[in-house]
């Protein structure tokens, strides 16, 4: 596990530099909003701060690898830009899937429930929706505003940097298929769940596995495994050839990742996770746990969606859920699924010329991160 060390070490001396810059941001961005705006930018700087700072730290790697012509701290605009994106997306996120809390302490919407929620009984029956109206309205505006002020910050920092026009592309492209996925998160799963009543045509196709995957490449791999060190390594002028390599490393690395995230969500441990697991069950998401038991049985398949959209699941039900996968053979499936990834990875990996030793150690230390994540 040298390449583990090889990446804690990198990730320990950079996160606090940019824990640090992006607390200065913060206060910056609520000193400089305008009269009446403060109240309502607050809530995004409150969810702003508190993160693993991993994507801002791989940017950071990816910069360093490509042995920039500066510091690695060059890089930590970037970094700062990834940070305030990925605070945005998550925004929008928690609210759409009704999360309380996120980061440990409460998301957006809710705070922005607490704050302005409406006591009185005669507004709320002439009006029921006007706070989920107002809460709405509010945090997708300020994920809007997230997502611009990371824009700007890439080019009010590197205008003058040969490899803007790059950059930028990149970033739109890793932005692009963000949000691609956060789609079919939504539409996926409200499809299956309702496929009988709805008017217009699925759109899983006949082989459910090949929209799993987009769904989980776009929805996770872009933006949190390839998407920040390819930035990085652009900013230092890398070729289209090298980011390629690396693209389809990290690519298969998030794959892993987010198949990994999908076994958590139903096994991992109850005291770790608490109510978050079964989540997944809860929200009909659709994983390729779920994809292989409806490819292949059909009556496992009814007896799983006794327990899928159940918003009370306990628990029994998780357990009765495990019960089916494993006698299925889907939690095989995908479990053997998720090492096949993690494997072509490395062994991707390996076969890259370009990079030196400390490079590749550390691109292999971040896969094995990865991989040791229990919850």
């Amino acid at each position: 596990m040298e390449g583990l060390s090889t990446f804690k070490a990198f990730l320990d001396e950079n996160y606090p530099r940019l824990d640090s810059k992006i607390d200065i941001f913060n206060k910056a961005l609520l000193a400089e909003s305008p009269q009446g705006f403060t109240q309502s930018i607050s809530y995004f700087t409150h969810l702003n701060s508190g993160g693993k700072m991993l994507r801002g730290v791989l940017a950071d790697m990816g910069y360093y690898i490509m042995h920039g012509e500066h510091g690695v701290e060059y890089a930590d605009q970037l970094a700062l830009s990834l940070e305030i994106f990925q605070s945005s997306i998550l925004i929008h996120d928690d609210l759409l899937d009704h999360g309380n809390t996120r980061r440990g302490k409460e998301t957006a919407h809710v705070r922005i429930f607490k704050e302005f929620n409406i006591s009185n009984a005669k507004v709320l029956e002439e009006s029921p929706d006007v706070m989920k109206d107002f809460v709405s309205g509010v945090s997708v505006a300020l994920g809007y505003v997230g997502l611009y002020l990371a824009y700007e910050k890439l080019l009010e920092e590197y205008e003058d940097n040969p490899n803007i026009y790059r950059l930028l592309k990149q970033y739109n492209q890793m932005v692009i298929k963000t949000v691609e996925g956060g789609i079919m998160d939504v539409v996926v799963p409200f499809s299956e769940r309702y496929k009988d009543q709805i008017p217009v045509q699925s759109p899983i196709p006949t082989d459910p596995f090949v929209v799993i995957e987009n769904l989980a490449t776009l929805k996770t791999a872009y933006y949190t495994t390839m998407g920040p060190i390819v930035l990085g390594m652009i900013l230092a002028g890398a070729t289209d050839e090298q980011t390629s390599a690396v693209s389809d490393v990290m690519l298969d690395a998030g794959l892993a990742f987010q198949i990994q995230d999908d076994l958590l969500g139903i096994y991992a441990d109850w005291d770790d996770l608490g109510k978050d697991v079964g989540a997944d069950v809860a929200e009909y998401k659709q994983t390729f746990l779920y994809a292989y038991v409806k490819a292949n049985d059909e009556e496992a398949l009814s007896e799983l969606n006794k327990f899928y959209g159940d918003n009370t699941i306990d628990i029994d039900g998780v357990k009765a859920v495990q019960e089916i996968f494993n006698r299925t053979g889907a939690y095989k499936f995908a479990h053997d699924k998720m090492e096949f990834h993690y494997s072509r990875a490395k062994d991707r990996l390996s076969k890259i010329d370009f990079l030196d030793d400390e490079g590749k150690a550390l691109i292999l230390g971040f896969i094995e991160y990865l991989e040791q994540r229990k919850k």
